[in-house]
């Protein structure tokens, strides 16, 4: 048996038998080496070392805190602003919450964060108001999922590091496509509303001109923060790396001196998950490291190419492949560890196709969204049922027409790639 087939064998056989990812890609690096006659285990750990000694990479951990502050005290304010919003059209209070969810993936960078925050505030009225459970589920699950695509998001960061591409300009090419995915979520539940809700499910609280006003100058200061990262990025003020330091700072000044929502017991909650996350994503993109030389030394994406092209004979069939192979990949696995692996041996055949890799960040990313909806891992779905206390089975059937769109503005952000790059020429030729 080659010793290329001992390390997908290895790894497979962890995954079926439940091992953590971080694990089972280190010990299908050491089955590799040992098959292959390499006796210097520790290559490994040294590979390992310089895989987690990245400068880019720690706008990460950063990024997951400033969001675990977040939610002291912005998805209340973020909540009513939207509905304020919203609440006159037709399904308004779902549309406030698809908005809300929006507003939160880019404060808080978490789909399940997003997903759980927004869920347990709106899931019960939406409910009360004769939205369906199932389709509340998948609507929820699908607001949750713009936290991978409306910047800032952790999962890009992820991404830019591997592909070595700017944060920066990752984080802009994401804000068309999420942006026009909310609005197309929107569009689904407004006919859905028409067609399926008892009676009203619109909110009929009305506001005075004063509550308004407080209402928006409330959600200001949170809806700044992606603000901020943005444009100190793009001036040249900050690093992505810095720019995620003056997050957890504003975060940390929202939520203790203004909102005054964050004790002490809180703050250590917030510092000790947000240690446990990055920890368990640095694990797997240390161990995706030496899994990556691997790879790269047996040449790997060149044989994957030249399979791929015995059977599928342009460019567009190609990158069609390639487009399937990521949505169903995403239903059986976390976006994290499709990205790390599959990276590095993709990203060298579509750019070799004339496929800019920022595009095609995007676009992959897009095609994971609609696994995190899907079971059977469907993560966001899982988050927002727990919420609803109900099946992945019992929401299944009512979040099709939510997993179809998510789906159909995919495959546009795929066949169309101004939609994400448009807006990094238009601020780089500025």
């Amino acid at each position: 048996m080659s010793p290329l087939a001992v390390l997908f064998i290895s790894l497979t056989l962890c995954l079926i038998i439940g091992t953590p990812i971080g694990i089972s890609i280190g010990i299908s690096c050491m089955t590799f080496l040992l098959a292959n006659g390499y006796p210097p285990l520790d290559i490994i750990v040294q590979r390992m070392t310089s895989g987690a000694n990245s400068f880019s990479m720690l706008a990460m951990p950063l990024f997951v805190f400033a969001g675990s502050l977040m939610m002291y005290g912005s998805t209340p304010r973020l909540m009513r602003f939207a509905n304020m919003l919203l609440r006159k059209m037709p399904g308004g209070l779902g549309a406030a919450t698809l908005a809300a969810c929006g507003f939160f993936g880019a404060v808080s960078g978490s789909g399940v964060a997003s997903a759980a925050a927004i869920g347990s505030t709106c899931a019960p009225e939406m409910i009360k108001q004769g939205y369906p459970k199932g389709f509340t589920a998948g609507l929820i699950a699908a607001g949750g999922t713009m936290a991978c695509i409306i910047p800032p998001s952790i999962i890009m960061v992820i991404y830019a590091s591997i592909a070595s591409v700017s944060v920066g300009d990752m984080f802009l090419a994401g804000v068309v496509p999420g942006i026009l995915t909310i609005v197309a979520l929107i569009v689904l539940n407004t006919i859905y509303a028409k067609k399926r809700a008892k009676k009203e499910t619109v909110e009929k609280t009305s506001y005075s001109s004063k509550e308004k006003l407080q209402i928006t100058i409330d959600a200001i200061l949170p809806m700044l923060m992606p603000v901020f990262v943005l444009a100190s990025v793009f001036s040249g003020i900050c690093t992505a790396t810095e720019a995620a330091v003056v997050a957890v700072v504003y975060s940390f000044i929202l939520a203790v001196f203004v909102y005054k929502e964050l004790t002490f017991s809180e703050f250590l909650r917030a510092a000790s998950d947000s240690v446990i996350t990055s920890a368990v994503i640095m694990l797997i993109i240390s161990a995706a490291t030496p899994f990556g030389w691997i790879l790269s030394t047996q040449n790997v994406p060149q044989l994957f190419a030249e399979w791929v092209v015995s059977f599928a004979h342009t460019k567009f069939l190609i990158l069609l492949f390639f487009f399937i192979l990521l949505l169903f990949l995403g239903c059986f696995m976390e976006t994290v560890c499709i990205i790390i692996l599959l990276t590095p041996i993709l990203l060298p055949i579509v750019t070799g196709l004339g496929m800019n890799p920022i595009h095609y960040g995007v676009a992959m990313l897009m095609n994971l969204m609609v696994g995190s909806l899907t079971p059977p891992l469907s993560v966001n779905l899982f988050t927002s049922c727990r919420v609803l206390n109900m099946s992945i089975d019992e929401a299944f059937p009512d979040t099709l027409s939510v997993i179809g769109v998510v789906t159909l503005m995919s495959a546009v952000v795929f066949m169309f790639p101004q939609l994400s790059l448009g807006i990094v020429n238009l601020v780089k030729g500025l």
